[in-house]
């Protein structure tokens, strides 16, 4: 039976694979890409930091490019034309550097810079040829910037095929639209590679971008992210003022403008038929005012006569329905009284007819008490 191993062999088996360990994760990163291109020596970090640093300067450089064209055509359409080409340049070759692998960036951006060269004259169409060549040559030596990095990454000195094949690829896939709908590199990359799609979909996804590299790109999207914005607002703008009627408007106000100054020139040139003008406008206007005044004047004094009259022809009538209610009232109060009159003579004849009669009825029993009286006083005694 074997003896059991003790507890400090097994410490010591332990510490050896962890720092076994430790050596193989301290070995450079290395890209696929990179291996097979041919340097292999090249760490991902590396290459990123070398690519990295060309997206903050590519970025500065397109932009001084298209203002320095655009301001020395002194042409609106052009101008209008190079704010379009940096809006749409700028991000594409930052996304185009900005790709996980170094290598895969190189290509893209190889191949972007040989699109703008070809669409170049047809995106400045209408400025002049010295222009377009000093344009033309600073893409191109952008170009020569990116082809001495693959010299570097291929350790070859001759990079005339792969350029050749570059320009080829450009050429059969031009720009058409929004550098945001261009063709996928993956074919290119992989016929300078050797790598098949499916491979170059991998090798991209192994490789994980570190703290530096989101770093970098996070302070190229600070410095350039506000003056993309400040691109796409002119482009809008630019957009809304190419509207039918936004320039029939604009037409019109020109016109308005263009007759103000030559109002403005008469005026300047004509100061005595100004002031002369002036004045016929206050006797105008001071004429127009005491024929008001005066008018009003004469509506007031008719409208107060009309007033009084009416005021007299009220009274009058209140006096005549006045006198004719007391004339109707006296004559109704007569016949009341005529009626009174008639009514109380028969009722007064009665009157004294009954006071006839009870006076007469009481002297007559007043007479006979007396009689029966006596004679009860006689028959006393």
């Amino acid at each position: 039976m074997a003896p059991a191993p003790s507890p400090v062999r097994a410490v010591t088996v332990v510490l050896l694979a962890a720092l076994c360990g430790g050596c193989a994760s301290l070995e450079p990163q290395r890209s696929e890409l990179a291996m097979r291109v041919g340097r292999s020596d090249l760490s991902v970090a590396v290459m990123r930091t070398r690519v990295r640093d060309l997206a903050r300067r590519f970025s500065g450089l397109i932009e001084a490019m298209a203002d320095d064209l655009s301001a020395r055509s002194g042409s609106p359409h052009v101008a209008s034309a190079m704010l379009r080409f940096k809006a749409n340049a700028v991000p594409a070759v930052q996304s185009a550097l900005f790709q996980p692998d170094p290598v895969a960036a190189l290509i893209d951006t190889w191949a972007l810079l040989a699109q703008l060269e070809n669409s170049l004259p047809h995106a400045a169409e209408g400025a002049s040829p010295e222009l377009l060549a000093q344009a033309h040559g600073s893409l191109v030596a952008l170009e020569s910037e990116v082809e001495a990095e693959w010299r570097e990454v291929t350790g070859r000195e001759d990079a005339t095929q792969t350029r050749d094949r570059v320009h080829a690829w450009a050429a059969a896939h031009p720009l058409t639209g929004p550098l945001v709908t261009r063709v996928s590199t993956a074919a290119l990359l992989a016929s300078l590679t050797d790598v098949t799609g499916g491979g170059l979909r991998s090798t991209a996804a192994g490789l994980v971008e570190d703290t530096r590299d989101l770093t970098a790109r996070v302070d190229l999207y600070a410095t350039s992210l506000p003056r993309q914005a400040r691109w796409q607002a002119e482009l809008v703008a630019m957009d809304a003022l190419r509207a039918p009627t936004v320039q029939a408007a604009l037409a019109e106000l020109g016109r308005t403008v263009d007759l103000l100054d030559r109002v403005g020139a008469l005026a300047a040139s004509s100061p005595t038929l100004i002031e002369r003008e002036r004045r016929a406008v206050l006797d105008a206007l001071h004429a127009e005012r005491l024929g008001l005044q005066d008018f009003a004047t004469g509506e007031r004094q008719a409208v107060l006569a009309d007033v009084g009259r009416e005021r007299q022809a009220v009274l009058d009538a209140l006096h005549a329905e006045r006198v004719a209610t007391l004339q109707q009232l006296d004559g109704l109060a007569r016949g009341w009284v005529d009626h009174a009159f008639d009514r109380l003579g028969p009722l007064v004849d009665r009157v004294f007819l009954w006071l006839t009669l009870l006076v007469v009825l009481l002297g007559a029993g007043g007479l006979l008490g007396g009689l029966l009286l006596t004679r009860a006083w006689r028959r006393a005694r």
